[in-house]
């Protein structure tokens, strides 16, 4: 075998703040020049700080025309820092440590150049055939110069082809490669879509609604109109815009945005660089609830509190808005990196604030049907709740004040800011108590029967709020675990326990699964037990199930490809009903050589890889394949060439 098995002093991935730069010298992306890094095109797919499922886009991504193979130069001279091959996130990545110590990264990539394939495969190879790796390599001291073909461009990880390249300050901030002398052709200014209004308070209402109100505009001279809008209490607004360069369809964020009112600014933000630290704080600079339920990524003209983003400048009311009862001229700029500008107006009319009517104590109402309440349906703000009046005919709510309760509407209002331990009994949910969670403190909160309980480090939520915990049994070792509601955004990983007791002894096949009412289906928690509980580890909160998974994992009939750098492989379908696939236990061979088990979840095929491989007339294939709870399928097949 050809492959070079390299002794590295390095064993284990380093944590992520003993990668931090420690660099005192003040670095300016303009002191250096970078080369454009592909030749698959001068065009964009996404550009930086877009909207992505828990965080912004850091880089930019460019375009290879939905195809893989094209070259991947290094922008600028440097040391290869880190290395590393994942079926999902960056996928196969280079990170190069420039000399004024920045960095450049180039995800997704097919493969790397010749060199940098060897060292990548003497790892996996050495390591028990271990197809995913993720290594800090500085003490190799392989460098690399400008314009070195260093990779091959792909679709690995997530997404389709493309190239992800990102740079990153001396400190891992990732920041905009446009402000380096990196362009692309560009004098279309962006196009706005939408105008949200949030209420920011119980008495707060938009068109005699309390909820967030969207619009869209109608162009006239250049100029997005939405017309007037009737509100009272204070507001923010929030703005559906997206920007587009010459030549291609493809829609990008913008990277300016202003709003004033009267003639005066109220707010305005530029989008240059941010910590990873910050990065999930994207759920709130984008209006979180339109994001949730319907996928739109409206940008906050506004502060939301919680966020410590460094983009915005402001007044000192954040950019909310408290506006006196009258007529107000609202206009709002959206600005794309090369200066193209669109303008979009309205008119606020402001009336003042109604007197809410509030109830008497509640009251326990005794309908003669009970039917499901889902707490999701209602509308949840950090610090009051709106029920629908049927729901609340439905439950029985136990507060100390009734004057923390008023009606609006055929609506409920309760104000959760300073009420604690909110009793409240759910049909279909069964009892639950509300508690305030506070950012700068941890929590812990159990369900009424005391069989769940969910632990929250500190700063899990961006703002103190209401969450409750149920759970409920619904066969012999299957139950139903409510943490929510899910209106709120998570910042980081929690545990949820639920206690082990006879009926689950036995966890073989056993696992953690959450509900998307978006997609209407189930996926897998990273799930591990102890001998008291079965614990759950989230980023999201929503319902939960344990489920048994004792299905094996199918493999279908393989197939040969050769990529566009004349590798071989056999690609092998692969699906499971459940739990997913373990892609790091899974075993090909090919006429008895073992090769690497290459994941590819998106397309749900193995790829079976030896850099040596080449196919013969008759090809002896088997797979060992497993999924995550442990069930096992093992498949030969005759494959010719």
């Amino acid at each position: 075998m050809r492959i070079l098995v390299l002794l590295l002093a390095v064993g284990m991935l380093l944590p992520v703040d003993m990668l931090i730069a420690q660099s005192g010298r003040t670095f300016d992306p303009a002191d250096a020049t970078y080369l454009w890094p592909t030749n698959a095109s001068h065009h964009l797919t996404s550009t930086f700080a877009e909207t992505r499922s828990r965080h912004f886009h850091a880089a930019l991504d460019i375009k290879t025309w939905g195809q893989r193979g094209y070259e991947i130069y290094a922008t600028r001279d440097g040391i290869l820092h880190r290395i590393a091959v994942s079926p999902t996130g960056y996928g196969k990545v280079i990170y190069l440590k420039h000399d004024d110590g920045s960095y450049s990264i180039y995800a997704h990539l097919m493969s790397f150049n010749e060199e940098l394939q060897q060292f990548a495969d003497s790892i996996r190879f050495a390591e028990d055939f271990t197809p995913s790796f993720d290594r800090v390599v500085e003490d190799q001291h392989i460098r690399v110069q400008q314009g070195d073909v260093i990779a091959y461009s792909g679709a690995s990880g997530i997404g389709p082809p493309h190239l992800h390249f990102e740079l990153r300050r001396p400190d891992h901030s990732p920041f905009n490669p446009l402000q380096t002398n990196l362009t692309v052709q560009d004098n279309i200014s962006p196009t706005i879509s939408g105008l949200s209004v949030e209420p920011l308070s119980p008495q707060s209402t938009i068109e005699g609604m309390k909820q967030v109100y969207t619009r869209n505009p109608h162009r006239q001279n250049g100029t997005f109109h939405f017309g007037t809008i009737e509100v009272s209490g204070a507001v923010g607004l929030g703005l559906d815009v997206y920007d587009q360069s010459n030549g291609i369809s493809n829609a990008y964020a913008v990277y300016e945005l202003s709003l004033s009112v009267n003639g005066r600014e109220r707010f305005y933000s530029r989008v240059d660089s941010f910590s990873y630290a910050e990065t999930h704080q994207m759920f709130i600079d984008r209006v979180y609830p339109l994001l949730r339920d319907h996928g739109k990524a409206y940008q906050r003209l506004f502060v939301a509190d919680g966020n410590t983003l460094p983009f915005y400048r402001t007044n000192r009311q954040q950019g909310r808005l408290y506006l006196p009862p009258g007529e107000h001229a609202v206009t709002i700029r959206a600005t794309d990196f090369f200066g193209n500008q669109s303008t979009a107006v309205v008119n606020l009319r402001v009336k003042e604030s109604a007197t809410e009517r509030f109830t008497d104590r509640p009251r326990i109402f005794s309908p003669q049907k009970v039917r499901e309440v889902d707490i999701n349906d209602w509308r949840w703000f950090d610090n009051w709740v709106m029920i629908p009046e049927e729901d609340y005919r439905e439950i029985t709510v136990a507060t100390p004040d009734p004057w923390r309760l008023s009606s609006h509407r055929e609506e409920v209002i309760i104000d959760l800011k300073t009420l604690d331990n909110l009793f409240m009994n759910i049909p279909g949910m069964s009892p639950t108590i509300f508690h305030r969670m506070v950012p700068e403190q941890k929590g812990l909160i159990t369900s009424v029967n005391r069989q769940a309980m969910a632990l929250f480090p500190e700063h899990t939520f961006y703002d103190t709020v209401s969450v409750t915990l149920s759970s409920k049994r619904f066969a012999p070792d299957s139950i139903k675990v409510t943490v929510g509601p899910e209106a709120y955004p998570v910042d980081k990983s929690y545990e949820l326990r639920v206690k082990r007791d006879s009926m689950l002894t036995d966890t073989s096949g056993l696992a953690f699964y959450k509900y998307s009412k978006r997609y209407d289906n189930w996926y897998p928690v990273t799930t591990r037990f102890t001998e008291e509980h079965i614990i759950a580890e989230s980023r999201t909160l929503g319902t939960f199930i344990s489920r048994r998974d004792t299905t094996a994992p199918e493999v279908s009939r393989p197939r040969l490809h050769r990529r566009p750098d004349g590798q071989w492989l056999v690609y092998i379908s692969v699906t499971d009903n459940l739990s997913g696939i373990d892609h790091e236990r899974t075993e090909i061979s090919v006429n008895d050589r073992r090769g690497l088990a290459e994941y590819e979840p998106e397309d749900q095929r193995m790829a079976y890889y030896h850099p040596e491989f080449t196919p013969t007339a008759t090809m002896d294939i088997r797979v060992t394949l497993y999924d995550r709870t442990g069930n096992k399928t093992s498949e030969t097949f005759q494959l010719g060439r």
